[in-house]
């Protein structure tokens, strides 16, 4: 499956393309008489059977919500949420049910009978039972109750009108399933499937991926599966290239001795944009930062009190079981076990109508059962059970204090995130929160990067159960998962978070390069060395950092290194460099373009001729720190031994090829934001601007992303006297109005808005209830 196909209507498009060129944009809209213009950005009033409540939209279309209690609250946040996003939010609820196809037709069926398959839909329902009648449940149900009378108006997003359907009314199941689809996103890792092919396929190369990448700036600074299973798998997994950085500094290095808080994750560039900044007040809680569509509180900002914000840890939470089989039965520690199975009907639009096809969910006592051409694994993944980090972001919203915050982050499960925390008494705090397991075979501890023999009973997670109530006793305690309280100050960036420590969490696998947590422990450290007092600009600067940590270490291996008379000049301009990823230098063109040839040649040879594609390469640290004459830089392919030196030249001269090509000038040529809508037409993207930065550095964008580009999702810094945020695009999902991507050159441009407590600069009433 691939997304551009998820979200590609191709009789729309053509039948757009031929509209727009003939009568161009607005006649398309013709036929729809007046209702899609119909937009309600005027003061009104709406219902609210739970209290009152007042909405006041700023100058950029971030609704501050004010209400008498959380009821009438929430309610009002499910209904501004849907007049904003609510296209967005049940494309996400029909990808995790698996109900796509029924809306885009036949190109989405593997996507759908992957989710049905991982029951991701049960999960959903195991975590709302834990939930449903407490307090924060009746909560979900307002919330909910909110975006239904919003559909219940019938002005639905133009979407919705273009592809002929209204979205069903939203339940509190489908609140969690969007909380299952973040976790996957972020946690649903195949490396250990990887891994495996790779010791089939290509054992040797197993060196190129140790348990530990050999740095020292953590984060904490003290025969079973198929490669055809896992290529059907890859699109569905967790995304390569998701990562974030934050950073926290206390007062003692500070300019006005009060805490420092830096967040930006990175996650996929969307139209709209993945987060919607919202600020919500009643008489108990004042919080304001960005949250999910379809999630109603904040999950990312502050309260007057407190601050947070997270970065993926990147832990191993899921494993693979294979199992001795006989019919409809597997052998489990003895006994013949029946898988359980359920059929249900997938619908798929087809050019002959609505078709119904039967797919049937199977599972063991480890998890949901995934096969193709014979060959099947169970999956066992931590937010399959029924999880509470709904609760704990609850309580982040209405902290007052550290312990009040730290009982919150005992509820976090999924996805294991890696937590940073200020407040207003000074205190600072990083904590890798989630739930962690612990592996045995017999009364071996072992790790998680193998594929265990379920019938075998290896590798089982005591206290789990998948699609229910776990007691987690089997998984790391909470008082000893690593974290600090009240350091100096901590820098994340999906880095290995300790080195040495007793239980394992991952290995390389599974974390990050180091470069950008290097770079930005290099610059708080260059600041305290030079007795500089850190201030809200600095943390700024170092937000909009584009320094090439890779480009450092690998334009250093080029000394001595022959290169051809048309590439020389090039290597000039590399050799003078200051290694800026700026969108206006020949040499991050150059050096981009090569890295990507460098890596292909390196590996590519023994890779392909075993059968592995890109995907499979390891780390870039790897490849730095390979020597000279490695073996791996000898291309099987010629008679001759090449060494690291013949790599470097014969690349750099492929990547001068591909520039003259494309008649690029400079980076920003090469280097282009591209942020499409899901129906991918030209009027509906955003612009494409020229974009400073890489993969590698802090202010992060990653043009090679598909079908989606990554980058900064969201940038925040917090303090308690003034704090400052962005998105990329806007916070209306609404092509018409003027907040749909009004901050995107702020974005591209490393600039802030203010994020305020102060509500001001109204542009819109809504008078909910009352």
């Amino acid at each position: 499956m691939k997304k551009t196909k998820i979200f590609s209507v191709i009789l729309l498009a053509v039948l757009v393309a031929f509209v727009l060129a003939v009568h161009g944009y607005l006649n398309l809209f013709a036929p729809f008489s007046g209702e899609v213009w119909k937009l309600n950005f005027k003061t009104y009033k709406v219902d609210n059977p739970y209290g009152k409540a007042t909405v006041y939209l700023d100058s950029y279309g971030v609704p501050h919500i004010k209400a008498d209690n959380e009821k009438a609250l929430f309610y009002t946040v499910g209904y501004v949420q849907a007049r904003d996003r609510l296209f967005q939010m049940d494309l996400h609820r029909r990808l995790m049910k698996g109900q796509l196809s029924e809306v885009f037709g036949e190109d989405l069926v593997d996507s759908d009978i992957f989710h049905i398959k991982m029951d991701f839909l049960g999960a959903a329902e195991a975590s709302w039972k834990e939930i449903e009648g407490t307090e924060f449940g009746d909560l979900i149900e307002a919330y909910c109750d909110g975006i239904n009378a919003y559909i219940s108006e019938g002005n639905l997003p133009m979407e919705f009108k273009l592809l002929g359907y209204k979205p069903e009314s939203w339940k509190p199941v489908d609140v969690f399933l969007v909380d299952k689809e973040i976790s996957w996103e972020l946690t649903g890792n195949f490396w250990d499937l990887e891994r495996a092919v790779i010791a089939e396929k290509l054992p040797e190369a197993l060196e190129l991926y140790p348990s530990y990448l050999n740095h020292s700036y953590p984060i904490i600074r003290t025969d079973k599966v198929s490669k055809e299973l896992l290529d059907w798998l890859k699109p569905f997994g967790a995304k390569e290239g998701y990562g974030s950085n934050n950073w926290i500094i206390s007062g003692k290095y500070t300019a006005d001795g009060k805490p420092i808080l830096a967040n930006d994750p990175h996650l996929a560039l969307t139209v709209p944009p993945v987060w919607y900044e919202i600020h919500l007040i009643t008489k108990d809680m004042n919080v304001r930062g960005v949250t999910f569509p379809g999630v109603p509180i904040v999950v990312i900002g502050q309260n007057q009190y407190v601050a947070w914000g997270f970065t993926n840890v990147g832990a191993d939470v899921i494993d693979f079981y294979y199992y001795v089989t006989k019919g409809d039965k597997y052998l489990y520690k003895g006994e013949w076990m029946d898988f359980e199975k359920e059929e249900r009907t997938l619908k798929v639009k087809t050019k002959k109508g609505l078709e119904e096809r039967k797919v049937v969910v199977k599972k063991t006592i480890h998890g949901p059962i995934i096969e193709k051409n014979g060959k099947e694994v169970a999956v066992a993944w931590t937010g399959f059970s029924a999880t509470r980090e709904f609760l704990a972001l609850y309580t982040y919203n209405h902290a007052k204090n550290l312990q009040e915050f730290l009982e919150g982050v005992k509820y976090f499960d999924v996805p294991a995130q890696n937590l940073v925390y200020i407040d207003r008494d000074g205190n600072i705090m990083y904590y890798p929160a989630g739930r962690f397991p612990i592996r045995h075979i017999g009364d071996k501890v072992v790790p998680g990067n193998i594929l265990f023999n379920g019938s075998a009973g290896e590798g089982e997670w005591k206290g789990f159960k998948p699609y229910g109530p776990s007691t987690w006793e089997g998984f790391i305690p909470f008082d000893e998962i690593p974290h600090l309280i009240n350091p100096d100050y901590v820098a994340t960036a999906n880095q290995r978070v300790v080195l040495g420590y007793q239980h394992y969490l991952g290995d390389s696998g599974y974390f990050s390069d180091p470069y950008r947590g290097m770079r930005i422990y290099e610059l708080i450290d260059d600041a305290i060395a030079k007795g500089k007092k850190i201030d809200i600009d600095y943390v700024m600067k170092m937000q909009r950092d584009i320094y090439s940590k890779p480009a450092e270490f690998f334009v250093a291996q080029m000394d001595g290194v022959k290169f051809s008379e048309k590439a020389k000049p090039w290597v000039e301009e590399l050799k003078k460099w200051d290694f800026q990823m700026r969108k206006d230098s020949r040499a991050a063109l150059v050096f981009a373009i090569w890295l990507k040839y460098y890596i292909n040649e390196t590996f590519g040879d023994e890779f392909y001729s075993a059968g592995l594609n890109k995907n499979y390469y390891p780390k870039v640290w790897v490849l730095q720190n390979l020597p000279p004459d490695s073996k791996w830089f000898d291309d099987i392919r010629t008679e001759k031994k090449e060494t690291r030196a013949d790599i470097i030249t014969r690349t750099m001269d492929k990547a001068i090829e591909e520039i003259e090509k494309n008649n690029y000038k400079v980076y920003g040529d090469y280097n282009r934001l591209r942020m499409n809508h899901p129906f991918n037409l030209a009027f509906l993207n955003y612009p494409s601007p020229p974009a400073d930065g890489s993969k590698f550095t802090v202010f992060n964008f990653r043009v090679e992303g598909k079908p989606f580009q990554s980058g900064s999702s969201w940038r925040m810094i917090s303090m308690f006297d003034k704090s400052y945020c962005v998105i990329p695009g806007g916070n209306s999902g609404n092509y018409f109005s003027k907040h749909y991507s009004d901050q995107l050159e702020m974005w591209v441009n490393g600039e802030y808005k203010s994020m305020d407590f102060e509500i001001k600069d109204v542009e819109e009433v809504i008078e909910v209830g009352g």
